[in-house]
């Protein structure tokens, strides 16, 4: 597969801290995938958001992204391959209506204005919020807000979405819609999308589950892979998955497969494990 990210042998340490918050970490990001980060706080995950945007430098190693590596002379360049959608919509939000916001990033790159219009439209419309341009940012729901934020990342054309903790602050049905969200833009469009989270059920997204610890990647491989884990998540501070607590719960008592089941899964095992009863 063809690396849209190669971080290689980077080392970061807060100018206040004596360990590093990011630890000879080497890491391929593939164009095109859906690859969720995940780990418990300090664990680093921040930090690598961090990095790859160019907001801090590493002490050593490189971050090469599209082929090349960023340094301060490429750096803004770099930057806009790169959209990140933050925790906290608010923090993203400068104008007073939602197409003045979604057009802001447009405004930093020189687009013309014709063109702006445009390509605010055209986003809008891509998360089904066309119907509030007008609307003042901060009269929307939460899951409205992030959708708007998710939009002006996509005016800009990234290669690269970085949800950073975005789901978080949503109700489960803010969260659905954004999720879904994102799964439907991402067949339509070629992008690659970094899931930054604490959240292991919203990993089932993804293709590929990379767990932070201490700096350093511990653990890399498929979701189900790591799901297999177990109770052992909660090593690098994160839950079991739900229907994997069930399962352990119930092996005992009902025949089940080995290995990680997701819901459907599970309800289909116990059922066909009670019909053979």
């Amino acid at each position: 597969m063809e690396n849209i990210i190669s971080i290689k042998d980077v080392t970061y340490t807060y100018p206040d801290s004596e360990a590093p918050a990011i630890n000879n970490l080497s890491l391929d990001i593939h164009s095109n995938e859906w690859l969720s980060i995940v780990g418990k706080n300090g664990s680093g995950k921040s930090t690598l958001t961090k990095l790859i945007d160019g907001l801090i430098e590493c002490d050593s190693g490189t971050i090469e992204i599209a082929g090349q590596i960023i340094d301060e002379d490429n750096i803004w360049e770099a930057r806009e391959k790169i959209g990140i959608v933050f925790q906290n919509p608010d923090h993203q939000f400068v104008g007073a209506t939602v197409e003045d916001d979604v057009a802001f990033g447009l405004e930093n790159q020189g687009v013309p204005r014709d063109e702006m219009v445009k390509e605010v439209d055209q986003a809008l419309k891509m998360v089904d919020m066309q119907a509030y341009k007008t609307r003042d940012p901060q009269s929307l729901s939460g899951g409205q807000k992030q959708r708007v934020a998710i939009a002006g990342v996509l005016a800009t054309k990234p290669q690269i979405i970085i949800m950073d903790e975005s789901t978080s602050m949503l109700d489960p049905n803010g969260r659905k819609t954004v999720l879904d969200l994102i799964k439907r833009l991402r067949k339509e469009q070629s992008i690659t999308i970094i899931s930054i989270t604490h959240d292991i059920e919203e990993t089932q997204l993804s293709e590929r589950i990379v767990v932070l610890n201490d700096g350093k990647v511990v653990k890399d491989s498929d979701p189900k892979t790591i799901y297999d884990l177990g109770p052992e998540l909660t090593n690098f501070g994160l839950e079991e998955p739900f229907s994997s607590q069930v399962a352990h719960s119930l092996r005992d008592a009902v025949k089940l497969p080995e290995g990680y089941l997701n819901e459907e899964e599970l309800v289909k095992s116990i059922w066909k494990s009670s019909s053979n009863m």
